[in-house]
């Protein structure tokens, strides 16, 4: 059995018009990582980060890591 990772909530407010994408997104795909909201939420901004913190690097900052 597989444990989850601990996990904090927090409160985002997006576009209604990204809201809505999002929802029909979820709700018409079949992916199994992809169940609801908040896991379609996470794995965009899992996607995003490493971009981001590639480029504090090549700024010179060194962005903390939690895993």
């Amino acid at each position: 059995m597989e444990t989850e990772a601990k996990s904090k909530m927090i409160s985002v407010r997006l576009p209604l018009a990204l809201a809505t994408r999002l929802d029909y997104v979820v709700r018409n795909t079949d992916p199994e990582d992809i169940k609801n909201r908040s896991t379609a939420v996470c794995s965009a901004v899992e996607g995003w980060l490493p971009g981001q913190e590639r480029k504090l690097q090549d700024l010179g900052i060194i962005p903390k890591k939690t895993r």
